[in-house]
């Protein structure tokens, strides 16, 4: 049983370890049961809440709340119908939360609009999982859980909290080379959209689910003032975890356009890549030449030399190691 304790501990340092790094706050006690508000329909008497995190939403004046389930499984428990029975049991203690007194007073900060979601994270400790996780996801069903239409339960697997892992290293090292500064003058990105604008845009400096899932994580920074000078280093970080082709080069681009960091020269661009710096660089070289004939624009323009401006590395192989034994020895003096 201590084993088993251990290895669920994992799962819950990584997690504190990597929101961490996004940027997401811990909400209330860890490793909580509180009464199921839905006896008959969910056959239990009480729910578990491993931990909560929360983010302020960009783009509503709302705060959203995670209610996390944490599995730490070895690559032979990965099976569809522990990830099936995990995220139905977690829809569960969701649709229970909305509506629960006790876990509310526990979690949720009054005086501001809550939204709660429900996130599975399934880490895979011995890192030999090597299917597709996601071909899990259609064996998922939530009848019968009770969760209400505007609720929802993301499930995040081994390969997307490998990448999260790396990317949050990543930042951690370039923190340590001074390539970007403090996390407190750091932000993740998240402009205007087309039909959405962000409402939040001091409070909101955390990446959200969304991006944490998407093809691409945008980080921004600005290092503080020194002296009497006005001003300092500023730049955008673009983890990017699709591989680099020139169509997806190109639309990288444009994203930088409509966000218009292309025409402010004082921000410095930065790719990380999932792959070869190398080959990334190249593909980037030929999207700009792509680029720069759609535009009409010659490679002496000052379009052409801002865009091979851009720098381009890789994300970091390193990955949080966690010791069982280590995490047994944890234990007050």
């Amino acid at each position: 049983m201590a084993e088993t304790a251990n290895i669920a501990q994992i799962a819950e340092k990584l997690s504190q370890s990597l929101f961490k790094e996004f940027l997401w706050d811990q909400s209330g006690p860890m490793n909580f049961n509180w009464p199921c508000e839905k006896t008959e329909a969910h056959s239990l008497t009480t729910h578990p809440t491993d931990a909560v995190f929360y983010y302020e939403d960009p783009y509503a004046r709302a705060r959203r709340y995670f209610q996390c389930d944490l599995k730490s499984y070895a690559k032979g428990s990965i099976s569809k119908s522990a990830v099936s029975g995990a995220a139905l049991s977690l829809a569960k203690q969701v649709a229970c939360a909305e509506v629960s007194d006790v876990w509310q007073d526990q979690y949720i900060v009054k005086g501001k609009t809550s939204e709660i979601s429900g996130l599975l994270f399934v880490y895979n400790h011995d890192k030999e999982f090597d299917r597709d996780f996601k071909s899990y996801f259609p064996y998922i069903s939530l009848k019968g859980s009770g969760i209400s239409r505007k609720s929802k339960v993301y499930v995040l697997g081994p390969d997307e909290i490998n990448w999260l892992d790396r990317v949050g290293n990543t930042i951690k090292i370039m923190r340590g080379e001074e390539k970007i500064p403090l996390r407190e003058h750091c932000a993740f990105h998240h402009p205007d959209l087309v039909q959405i604008r962000n409402v939040q845009q001091k409070e909101a400096r955390a990446a959200t689910i969304e991006m944490l899932t998407g093809p691409f994580i945008s980080m921004k920074y600005a290092f503080p003032a020194r002296g009497e000078r006005p001003g300092n280093k500023q730049g955008i970080v673009l983890f990017l975890r699709r591989e680099a082709t020139v169509p997806s080069m190109k639309y990288m681009i444009d994203y930088l356009r409509n966000i218009q960091i292309i025409e402010d020269e004082s921000i410095s661009i930065e790719f990380r890549v999932n792959e070869d710096a190398g080959g990334a660089t190249n593909k980037l070289q030929l999207a700009i030449a792509e680029y720069l004939g759609r535009e009409s624009a010659n490679s002496d323009s000052s379009l052409a030399r801002r865009l091979k401006s851009i720098s381009v590395e890789r994300v970091v192989e390193i990955t949080t190691s966690f010791s069982e034994l280590q995490i047994g020895m944890n234990y007050e003096r």
